[in-house]
């Protein structure tokens, strides 16, 4: 053949195989389109099409006779089966209609024969009995069923199959105008029958329009199963029927011929959805079996929504496509198996998440777009929702409009004025009781109801974190950005309406917000007011405390003892002075001036005990923060005694989910913590964090708070798998919210080395350390607590490498700073002179070794007591050093005092530290010659 006779025959060859995947009374309309007015082509094209009919021993006219009688489709058993017209071909056999008579029962089928060609292929043939085998498992109504089946009195063999009078899925959508939502549902059926398939270990291999027809009363059938296999089978290559599949249908895996999973039947859903939604399928201009294998496997394709639509398509069909549907035909049709749905149950489940306006797992999970869907789906909620904000806005303003008269006006009566404040401060805690139950967590409770079994959808939506979210961007600071236009002449009023939105940004966690707002509400009363006005005095108070709560403690500290020289004037009952005077001790505990602090608190707590009872809100708060600050200190057992009925106290007067309940459980679980007591402290943390999730979502500060303290008991457990990703999420959300240098951040980062070096990556905790040391200098200065601590970890590391000089200079320095600033006997202290003793050892000084191990352990044993988990450290360390210094005397000493006892406790009965620090120390005393 010359070049343009060989393009020729290959046109008319590409033709006629796509124009034999269509209906007969189809197939020349489409050849005609195709070649246009090339008469040669279309002719040469008729003529294969004729030829392709002759392989299969038939004629090619469905208007004639097909030239079998009766006797020729009669089967060796008593069952006759009469043809009556032929009903189309496949890749190996031919299928007509037929009629079975049986002692009088009479049923039409579709009977199904091998092509004249696969008659002689054993490997046809052998497929041919797999489609009975596989047919006769699959009982359902989305699937063309098995009637019946053997050989026929000539030998040949034969399936009789459900006779299915429908039409093509693409074709019923097109005549009967389906829409978008309509078109899913009915696509939503096939897939119910192919994940039936999936679960009898069957993949279909070939599923595509003309195997999907559609019954009158609008039920679809799969059929055509003649592909079909096991997935436990041999792959195509081995059985060498790879070539067996409709390309333009076919997955990446089956075009190169590897091994296939139910993926397969995935990325071929995906196709059919792409021509349900988009009205073509997305190869359908690449003509050529080279070019279509190609981008079959590059995966390159437009999306549904920017596929070209032909004038011919309906107007369903041209309709625009949306996002979501988009990215689920994509996510269906990924080159990759593995970045496919995990398998049809979760395509329909995105389906059907898109159809009740949910946000569907194949896009991004932004907050943007999750707030969308949720508007959305709640349409009559959130409208009654935000004008319930607004209501609740608009009635603040008017009490606070009202309240600046009456205190402009003296001729009001005090009464009123009382009125009117208590007016105030019910809209404001209705509008901070909004903005995450009301918007976020009862709803998620009603779609959970909802949903039922499904509820586990939306597990991980966040509501609560997008109506915060919302609250703040779409309520509060609407409001916010209007009061300067609409109160520029009442700008004291416009403060107060501006203080009482700061006060719910705080309650939301938006403490970086809280504090520019409140900045501005300070900056007008100051210009206006006198210096010890109270209103001057409330916003400076409220100032502080935002400012505190995002780790500008210095700041903070300033504002408060500020406030604190005015609020001396007021009584000593005030609520003002109250406030300033435990803000300021927060804030100098949060400052490292943890003496001074708890000095303050123990004098305001013994003020307010003789004029408050033990459930009065502002004295819980003061004694949960004394709690944090005894901690700090290393004061466990006078914590102890505090937390344990506080948190009794809180359970009995407030309730279980009550904030301040919440908050002094909180407390307890880092007292446990501390105490080593990790079992009971994890537990109790993930009790609060679920709490606090459920009202304010996982990315507010208190749950990321309590989520921290989870990841460090896990750490401490070693149960580092779950442990990774929790504080991987929670330094990721700080730093984001609040920066690198956030205290709370650091200390993620802190338990994050702690992870590090358990798992023994001591390269990435030396470079993560050593950030940490520079950022709490920067924001902490270097004597506070925290940055000390940071320095002698650094130390640590710095010994692990060799570099002992450079550790134990870093150390000996943090162990003069924390004895001067948190006193001779705090516990931290010991653990530094732990620190330097173990640097000794390393450097090989082991009787400086001894003599720090001693002094440790002589203050662990005063201070914590013997059978104290940190006191059995500085001990089995200490006699480890003696043995081999061959001082066995002592070093029996030490075993006989603290060891002993420790082996003789039962196990069971001791926790998961002390288990371990048992453990440690048998091994200990057989590695000596002291077996227990």
């Amino acid at each position: 053949m010359d070049g343009a006779n060989d393009e020729r025959y290959r046109r008319a060859k590409e033709l006629a195989h796509a124009a034999a995947e269509l209906p007969p009374g189809k197939r020349m309309a489409f050849v005609r389109e195709r070649a246009g007015d090339d008469a040669a082509l279309i002719a040469e094209v008729g003529w294969m099409l004729d030829a392709i009919e002759v392989t299969a021993g038939l004629p090619h006219a469905l208007e004639n006779p097909v030239d079998l009688s009766g006797l020729s489709a009669q089967a060796a058993a008593p069952r006759h089966y009469q043809i009556i017209r032929r009903l189309g071909e496949g890749g190996m056999g031919v299928v007509y209609l037929a009629s079975r008579n049986d002692g009088g029962f009479v049923q039409q089928v579709a009977l199904k024969f091998l092509n004249a060609a696969a008659e002689d292929s054993p490997a046809l043939l052998e497929r041919f009995a797999q489609e009975r085998h596989l047919l006769a498992r699959l009982e359902h109504p989305g699937i063309a069923r098995l009637l019946d089946g053997g050989l026929l009195a000539d030998g040949r063999p034969f399936l009789a199959l459900e006779f299915v009078q429908g039409e093509r899925i693409d074709d019923w959508c097109e005549e009967k105008s389906l829409n978008l939502r309509q078109r899913i549902a009915l696509f939503l059926k096939v897939c119910a029958a192919v994940e039936f398939a999936h679960r009898h270990l069957i993949i279909h291999r070939d599923i595509k329009p003309a195997n999907i027809l559609v019954t009158p009363d609008g039920e679809p059938k799969l059929l055509d199963f003649g592909i079909a296999r096991m997935l436990d089978e041999v792959p195509d290559t081995d059985r060498g029927d790879g070539d067996a599949l409709t390309l333009a249908y076919a997955s990446p895996e089956q075009v190169q011929k590897r091994r296939l999973t139910t993926a397969a039947d995935v990325y071929s859903l995906g196709v059919v959805l792409y021509q349900l939604v988009a009205g073509r399928r997305p190869f359908q201009d690449l003509v050529t079996p080279h070019h279509l294998s190609s981008a079959i496997i590059s995966g390159d394709f437009l999306p549904p929504s920017r596929s070209p639509r032909g004038d011919a398509a309906s107007a369903a069909a041209r309709a625009p496509v949306p996002a979501d549907v988009d990215a689920i035909v994509m996510k269906a049709m990924r080159r990759q198996a593995r970045d496919r749905y995990a398998g049809v149950h979760e395509l329909a489940e995105d389906l059907r998440r898109f159809l009740e306006h949910r946000p569907v797992q194949a896009r991004k999970a932004t907050p943007a777009y999750h707030a969308g869907r949720f508007v959305r789906r709640n349409r009559l909620g959130v409208a009654a929702g935000v004008l319930l904000a607004v209501s609740t806005l608009t009635g603040l303003g008017v009490s606070l409009y009202e309240l600046a008269q009456a205190r402009a006006q003296e001729r009001l009566a005090t009464s009123r004025q009382r009125e009117l404040e208590r007016a105030v401060a019910f809209e404001q805690s209705m509008l901070e009781g909004v903005d995450i139950d009301a918007m976020g967590h009862g709803l998620a409770d009603g779609e959970r109801r909802q949903l039922g079994d499904r509820a586990t959808a939306i597990s991980g939506v966040g509501f609560s974190d997008l109506a915060r979210e919302s609250l703040d961007v779409h309520v509060v600071s609407h409001a916010l950005d209007a009061i300067d236009g609409r109160f520029a002449d009442e700008p004291l009023l416009g403060a107060s309406l501006r203080q009482s939105l700061a006060r719910v940004l705080v309650t939301i966690g938006s403490y970086g917000h809280a504090v520019r707002e409140l900045q501005k509400v300070l900056d007008v009363r100051t210009r206006l007011l006198p210096a010890g006005d109270p209103a001057v005095l409330s916003a400076q108070v409220d100032l502080a405390r935002a400012l505190d709560l995002s780790g500008q403690f210095g700041q903070a500290r300033a504002i408060f003892e500020a406030a604190l020289a005015k609020a001396q004037a007021l009584g000593p009952d005030d609520t003002l002075r109250t406030a300033a005077e435990s803000g300021r001790a927060r804030a100098m505990a949060d400052s490292g001036d943890l003496i001074p602090a708890l000095a303050a608190q123990e004098a305001l707590d013994a003020r307010l005990s003789s004029r408050f009872p033990a459930s009065d809100p502002g004295l819980m708060q003061l004694r949960r923060e004394r709690v944090a600050t005894l901690i700090r200190l290393g004061r466990r057992d006078e914590a102890r005694a505090i937390i344990e009925p506080l948190a009794a106290v809180s359970l009995r007067a407030l309730g279980p989910d009550h904030p301040d309940t919440l908050d002094a459980q909180a407390t307890l679980a880092s007292l446990l913590n501390y105490r080593n007591e990790y079992e009971r402290s994890l537990a109790l943390a993930r009790t609060v964090a679920a709490a606090h999730e459920r009202r304010f979502g996982f990315d507010h500060p208190a749950t990321l708070r309590d989520e921290d303290l989870v990841a460090a008991n896990l750490v401490r457990l070693e149960q580092f798998d779950e442990a990774r990703p929790l504080l991987e999420h929670i330094i990721r959300v700080r730093r984001q919210a609040q920066g690198d240098d956030q205290p709370d951040t650091l200390e993620s980062m802190t338990t994050m080395v702690r992870l590090l070096t358990r798992t023994d990556d001591w390269a990435g905790a030396t470079t993560l350390q050593q950030s940490i040391l520079q950022a709490r200098r920067r924001v902490l200065g270097p004597d506070h607590p925290d940055t000390l601590f940071a320095q002698a970890s650094l130390a640590g590391f710095l010994s692990h490498e060799g570099k002992y000089a450079q550790a134990l200079d870093l150390a000996t320095t943090a162990l003069a700073a924390q004895r001067r600033t948190l006193g001779m006997d705090h516990p931290i202290t010991f653990g530094t002179l732990d620190l330097i003793a173990r640097i000794h050892t390393q450097a090989g000084e082991l009787a400086a070794a001894r003599d720090v191990h001693a002094e440790a352990l002589a203050n662990r044993q005063r201070v914590l007591g013997t059978m104290d988990a940190h006191t059995l450290e500085s001990a089995t360390r200490l006699f480890e050093i003696l043995e081999r210094l061959h001082q066995t005397a002592q070093a029996q000493a030490i075993r006989h005092r603290y060891m002993d006892p420790l082996v003789a406790m039962d196990p069971a009965t001791l926790n998961a530290s002390m288990r371990d620090m048992r453990d440690g120390t048998v091994d200990l005393l057989t590695q000596y010659g002291n077996a227990p």
